[in-house]
Formats: structure tokens, C-alpha cells, sequence
């Protein structure tokens, strides 16, 4: 058989295969034996040539995935991405993960789970039960039905879905939990129904994306609504609002200079990101039109860390849409040593719903 051919194998790093054993009982799946072990961490590519498929097609050009040894999760390797949680009537909730850490996890010891009224990890669920690898910078999905979920969003990525009955995860607010295979909590998200766009006059059907994959995951400055124009859900890609952090020039500054809270996925908010060169630091933020009237308080004594970041969705203090126009982000920062600095940061609302 070619599929049992070593020949037909080769993988990277110039690693020899010496047997290659078809596995019953259907016999689509075989068993490569290496003259020497793996390096745990290192990702290979294997290649399949001249092995046919089901309907007796070869493959010819070549058939090329990666593989290796995985690890155990730990730390936040796996974070919690984008969650779906009110979905339509006619769907089913979404968690999507998303690897970003250099190792390679393996789906069989990950578990998702929620919290119950007492506060106590339930509804414990398994990934998969079959070998399912996820390598670094990938992104997976759990859902109940996913057929269903193909109908109702974009997916780009097929292969990265798992099909699960998930924990239940309330419209209101809810805890997902990730687990690994030791039963540590790698990463946790409670989530909370405010945490979308002000002006989504219902969520129904709209995920919850992480803006940050390095951000807190229980900072709601570090989750936006998916976008309008990607179907308000990215399941299995980046998400339609994901920008990192970027390096802070000075201590106090807005990005972008042009904004437009409309929710199109283009930028939809304002970063106020601040670097400062000791801890103990409180803050007020606040928002001045171009007549220098207060329109939005951000911050009020707020404790700092040392690097960190402010979300401004371009709304006034009462939730109001405000005007297209120039604005000046005021941030005051202090300390119990009487150290005080103060920053003026312009930046542009170009446009609203």
C-alpha cells in the first residue's frame, strides 16, 4: 500500500522515518516510527507524497501540515479570545480560544468550564477526546453545533473548530473558564453584558472580542463588540477589533490621532496609553471639546500601574453621542510624594452612528 510506503514521508529537520503502519480497523490513519525523537517545543512539517485518498486521488504536489511534541498548558499560554454568549434564535454560543504562546497544545487536555452561583468551577468539559493539536498563533472554537455556527458567521479556518456541548453561559453576565489537564485555571473571563458598545441597541448575536491577547482579561477597556462588518463574529481569525498595545513614545499618549466609534471595525475607539517611571500613581483622565467644556470624565482617582492603558469610545458622560470634531484628552497623574505631571493629547472624532 502507498499509504504504508516510507518513502512517501519526509519530514524536517532531517529526522528519519523508518516505519510507516497503516492502523486499523479503516485504515486512513498511519503511524510514522522516527530513528530519533522529537525536540519537545519544536514544530516540524511533514510531507505526504504519492498517498492516495479515499477515492483512490493521489496526491502529487505534495500534502504538507505541521506537527510535533506538545506541552502542557500553563500561565495564560491559552487565552480566552472572543465570546458569544446571547446568540440568535436560531444559534448556539461561541468561546474561541487563542494560542499565544510558543508552544504546542494538545486539545485533549484542555477543559472549559463556568462557575456556579456559589462561585465554585462546574459544567467541567473536555475539548476533544481525540489527539487535536494547537500551534502557536492559532486560534480554536468550541461550539455545540457547527454546522450551525457556519451558517450564522464567517469561518475562514474549518479545521479549527471542535464541536462541544458547552457550560452554560448566561445573556446577562457568566464566567468562562479555562482549565488544563492538572485542573489550574490558565485563563478566566467574567463577562458582563455591559461590556459592549454603548450604542448596540441589542447584542443579540454580537461576540465579544478581546482587543489585547496580552491585555487583562477582566479589564472590559480590553473587550469591544465584534464588528458590523464582519458579521458582528470572527470565529476561527483574528478579530475584527484586535490591536495590540504599541510602544508609548511619551509618558501619556492617544492612539489613533483619527477616530470613528461607529463599529465598523476600523477604529472604533480611542487607546489613551500611559508608561510611567514608578508605581503609586493615581490618575484623572478627562475629555474636552474643542471649546474646552468637560464632556466625558474617564479616569477619577484612578490607581495606575506602571504601564497600562484607557479606553474612550467617543461617548459624552451620559452615554450621548457627541459631534465630529477636535477633543483634548487632559490626563493628570500624582502621587502620595506630591510628584505631579499633566499631559494634553489631541485627537479627532470623525465620525458616529
Amino acid at each position: 500500500m502507498k499509504a504504508a510506503t516510507i518513502s512517501n514521508y519526509n519530514i524536517s529537520d532531517g529526522l528519519m522515518i523508518i516505519s510507516a503502519i497503516t492502523l486499523p480497523p479503516l485504515f486512513y490513519q498511519v503511524q510514522l516510527r522516527l530513528a530519533n525523537p522529537m525536540m519537545p517545543g519544536k514544530i516540524y512539517n511533514l510531507n505526504a507524497v504519492n498517498v492516495p485518498d479515499c477515492t483512490g486521488n493521489l496526491i502529487i504536489a505534495g500534502n504538507k501540515v505541521q506537527t510535533g511534541l506538545p506541552v502542557d498548558a500553563s500561565g495564560s499560554d491559552l487565552v480566552i479570545n472572543e465570546i458569544l454568549f446571547n446568540p440568535r434564535s436560531n444559534a448556539n454560543d461561541y468561546v474561541e480560544f487563542y494560542n499565544k504562546s510558543n508552544k504546542i497544545l494538545d486539545a485533549t487536555k484542555l477543559y472549559v468550564a463556568n462557575r456556579n452561583s456559589a462561585g465554585i468551577i462546574s459544567s467541567i468539559r473536555q475539548f476533544s477526546s481525540k489527539t487535536f493539536y494547537i500551534f502557536p498563533g492559532e486560534y480554536i472554537v468550541i461550539t455545540q453545533d457547527i454546522e450551525n455556527l457556519k451558517l450564522n458567521y464567517l469561518v475562514e479556518n474549518p479545521d479549527a473548530l471542535i464541536e462541544l456541548s458547552l457550560p452554560s453561559y448566561p445573556d446577562d453576565e457568566g464566567d468562562v473558564v479555562l482549565l488544563n489537564v492538572q485542573g489550574d485555571v490558565i485563563d478566566e473571563v467574567k463577562y458582563k453584558k455591559n461590556w459592549h458598545f454603548k450604542l448596540i441597541g441589542n447584542d443579540e448575536g454580537i461576540s465579544l472580542e478581546r482587543i489585547d491577547p496580552i491585555g487583562l482579561s477582566n479589564d472590559p477597556s480590553n473587550w469591544h463588540s465584534a464588528a458590523s462588518t464582519s458579521g458582528y463574529g470572527t470565529p476561527t481569525y483574528k478579530n475584527s477589533q484586535f490591536r495590540q498595545t504599541e510602544s508609548v513614545h511619551s509618558n501619556v499618549e492617544s492612539l489613533p490621532k483619527i477616530f470613528s466609534p461607529d463599529n465598523d471595525g476600523r477604529d472604533d475607539f480611542a487607546i489613551i496609553q500611559y508608561q510611567l517611571e514608578d508605581p503609586g500613581y493615581v490618575a484623572n483622565v478627562i475629555i474636552f471639546d474643542a471649546n474646552g467644556r468637560p464632556v466625558r470624565f474617564l479616569a477619577r482617582n484612578t490607581t495606575l500601574g506602571v504601564k497600562g492603558h484607557f479606553n474612550w469610545d467617543g461617548l459624552g458622560e451620559k452615554g450621548n453621542k457627541l459631534p465630529v470634531g477636535v477633543y483634548i484628552i487632559y490626563t493628570e497623574v500624582y502621587n502620595l510624594q506630591g510628584k505631579t505631571k499633566r499631559f494634553k493629547n489631541a485627537i479627532v472624532l470623525a465620525r458616529q452612528l
